[in-house]
Parts: structure tokens; C-alpha cells; sequence
């Protein structure tokens, strides 16, 4: 499934606008039920129900201001899923990822759902071990030589076998950050780096 360009992302600036990351993509934009019409998508609902894991054990930060909350605190968090194979352009990392599915209640977009990969959500296992995102980004990095400040970027997550999770990715600059001018430009950049890949 090809995600939103930009929402999974790092080591990158802009002059003009925030590069702050979404860290998700919603599934679906057709009002008024915002039916799951995001191409892939069901390949991958399929594989992360398959890897469902107890949403009292599950934490992500909410809003702006990164509050953290459990999925039992919060009735929007309506699936998670812990992958412990996952690959990133072929590489298996030694971490696991956990992503979830959020049900959006602002008055826009009543329903729509997203899928969620932040950085900061974290699985706890009932033996009390705490595995988090960070702790999978951290592992990409060492296996792909990426300094703190490099600049990559996720474009695509499948799940075509349905206890794997392959994370397709762009390394712009392994070692510093990247600045452009604005997200247009940005976006212009890294769909032709895409488009090199294929």
C-alpha cells in the first residue's frame, strides 16, 4: 500500500511550511462513510488482523500535544497489530512494528479512518516488556549505516504474506538532513527518487 508521501519521514526541513510528519494515512476519503478505497489497503487490514494484539496493551500519543493513551482510554483506537517480521527493502529488522487503526471524530471527517505508525507507539507485552517504535527506527538505522540527522523517508507498506511487513524506503542522505524550500518541492524530489527505485 502506498502511503502518504511525507507522513513517515525524517531528517528533513523546510523553509516554508512544517515538515512535521502526519505519521499516518487514512484509508478511505469518500464522504459519508469513508469506506476502506485506499488501494492495498485491504491486503494489509487482512495481514494486521492477522497480527491483532489487545488494545490494553497498546499506547499512542493523540493531538498535538502528543498525549499518550492506551487503547483502552481511547474508543478511536480500534485496531492494533504487532508485525515481528518485518523487512525494510529486504532487510529484516530485529524489532518489532506496531501499527494501529484510528477512527478520526473531528467535525470534517466524522469516521474516517488512518492508519498509524507513529514513532512513539508502543506495544506492552504481558511479561511487562515495553517494545516501542523508536526501538524498531533505531534497529533500521544501525542496519542501514543512517546518522540521527539522515534523511529518509517510508513511501510503501505490504503485507502480501501475512506474518511479514515490508517497508519499502528512500535513503536521501544517510548521513545529514535534507532542506527544501517548500512541501511542494519536496514532494517533486522524492517522487522522482521513487520513480528511480522502480
Amino acid at each position: 500500500m502506498i502511503i502518504d508521501l511525507a507522513s513517515f519521514a525524517f531528517g528533513c526541513n523546510l523553509i516554508e511550511g512544517t515538515g512535521t510528519p502526519p505519521w499516518g494515512t487514512a484509508l478511505g476519503q469518500q464522504k459519508p462513510d469513508y469506506a476502506f478505497s485506499h488501494e492495498g489497503c485491504k491486503e494489509l487490514l487482512t495481514s494486521m488482523v492477522y497480527n491483532i494484539v489487545p488494545l490494553t496493551q497498546v499506547y499512542l500519543p493523540i493531538g498535538r500535544g502528543g498525549n499518550v493513551v492506551s487503547g483502552q482510554e481511547d474508543a478511536n483506537i480500534q485496531l492494533a497489530s504487532v508485525f515481528h517480521h518485518v523487512f525494510v527493502n529486504g532487510k529484516k529488522i530485529n524489532k518489532p512494528f506496531t501499527m494501529i487503526i484510528y477512527k478520526e471524530d473531528s467535525l470534517s471527517h466524522p469516521g474516517r479512518r488512518h492508519l498509524k505508525y507513529n514513532p512513539k507507539i508502543s506495544f506492552r507485552q504481558k511479561n511487562g516488556f515495553v517494545c516501542t517504535n523508536e526501538d524498531f527506527l533505531r534497529d533500521v538505522r544501525n542496519t542501514f549505516s543512517l546518522s540521527e540527522n539522515a534523511c529518509w523517508f517510508v513511501y510503501k507498506i505490504d503485507a502480501s504474506i501475512q506474518t511479514e511487513l515490508h517497508l519499502s524506503a528512500i535513503f536521501v542522505d544517510k548521513q545529514h538532513s535534507v532542506t527544501y524550500p517548500d512541501s511542494r518541492t519536496r514532494k517533486q524530489a522524492w517522487q522522482q527518487l521513487i520513480e528511480l527505485e522502480r
